[in-house]
């Protein structure tokens, strides 16, 4: 597929820049356009779902691969920010390829100029300021590996740290990593943990250590070595791909709250598609399967979530479906009360080499953002 979209990449470019940003993309070019897609007003109420663009790499310019993830201009007024994303088809009734376009509304959209500090100041510092109060947050970086996911996170983990410990704040860092099913402790030699429920029906990590944190440089430095203990491999997308969910969990202790905070950063495995994981073995594929599994079964967790806090009926909430989700119950407890805001950042490489999978990322975006 790289080689049909290099050797039409002057012709994809002449179709793009014809392409009318005002009007929904969702046609094939030179052929009658479809009805576009409706976008309902049924948005999930728990969740707050943004789109992260990664700047293009030299790799992918060098290579000669066009941008096919286009942010329309950013309007204050709307309740949606608007991405167009295009790619090339093989029409088998038309002499050469053909424009396929798609337009996706998400809440918020940080284009390839967005500074890190920007996305926190804009979607991730109030989610910060919950846990101060002794809350619950919760964020998600999801996306296919090389799409800046991990970067993401971590400079956000970062600027997290640094902001309640300016507030006078007492914290204990873990960070554990799953890599299929399996936890692992990444601040005490990766070793195996259990997951658990207690009496109370509350998710322990067993074994995990809880390190308190007494200034930015121990932090940062925790943060490091958790990402040195990181299961990765390579993929054909990325030759240190990780290969596994990782998730800090910060405790926040604040004078003004009678009850600690909680703060949950969650880096989200590659979600691969198959021809990207082609040169692992049975044991990395078994854990590729599960990872996706669990991406899937996280889903369908926050789609019945949304669905249960509006409908009368009883809703079943699958967190048992993986050991991701059950460590994340907390995002999930309708009957419990718990006082949870989440984030969730979708991040997408703009390469047309990899427009298939920045697809499939703001579709799965699309969908967490939405109540059936």
């Amino acid at each position: 597929m790289d080689q049909f979209y290099l050797k039409n990449a002057a012709l994809y470019q002449t179709y793009v820049d014809k392409v009318d940003p005002t009007e929904p993309q969702l046609h094939f070019s030179n052929l009658p356009p479809q009805a576009p897609k409706t976008v309902t007003d049924n948005d999930n109420p728990n969740m707050a779902i943004s789109v992260r663009i990664r700047p293009m790499l030299q790799d992918d310019i060098t290579s000669g691969f066009p941008c096919a993830v286009y942010p329309r201009p950013h309007d204050p007024t709307a309740a949606h920010q608007t991405i167009d994303l295009h790619d090339l088809y093989n029409h088998p009734r038309r002499p050469r390829p053909v424009l396929r376009s798609s337009t996706h509304k998400l809440q918020t959209v940080f284009d390839a100029s967005a500074s890190t500090t920007q996305v926190y100041d804009e979607v991730v510092r109030d989610l910060v300021l919950s846990a101060v109060d002794g809350k619950l947050g919760t964020l998600f970086a999801y996306g296919q590996t090389s799409s800046g996911k991990t970067f993401t996170v971590t400079e956000l983990q970062k600027l997290a740290v640094a902001d309640l410990l300016d507030r006078q704040t007492e914290l204990h860092v873990t960070i554990i990593e799953l890599a299929g099913n399996v936890a692992f402790d990444l601040l005490n030699q990766r070793e195996k943990i259990a997951v658990r429920e207690d009496a109370s029906g509350t998710t322990q990590l067993v074994g995990a250590i809880e390190h308190q944190v007494a200034d930015k440089e121990q932090a940062f430095d925790l943060l490091e070595k958790a990402m040195s203990f990181r299961r990765a491999a390579p993929t054909l997308k990325n030759p240190a791909s990780s290969r596994s969910h990782c998730i800090c969990r910060i405790k926040v202790t604040s004078p003004g709250s009678p009850t600690p905070g909680f703060l949950y950063m969650v880096d989200l495995a590659g979600s691969e598609i198959a021809r990207d994981v082609t040169a692992h073995g049975p044991e990395l594929m078994r854990e590729t399967r599960e990872n996706n599994v669990s991406l899937s079964v996280l889903k369908d967790c926050i789609r019945q979530r949304a669905l249960a806090a509006t409908s009368k009926k009883k809703v079943h909430v699958p967190v048992r479906g993986s050991t991701l989700t059950k460590i994340l119950k907390h995002v999930f407890d309708v009957e419990g009360g718990s006082d949870c805001r989440t984030v969730v950042i979708a991040c997408v490489n703009p390469s047309l080499a990899d427009v298939a999978s920045s697809k499939n990322t703001l579709r799965y975006a699309e969908l967490l953002g939405k109540i059936d």
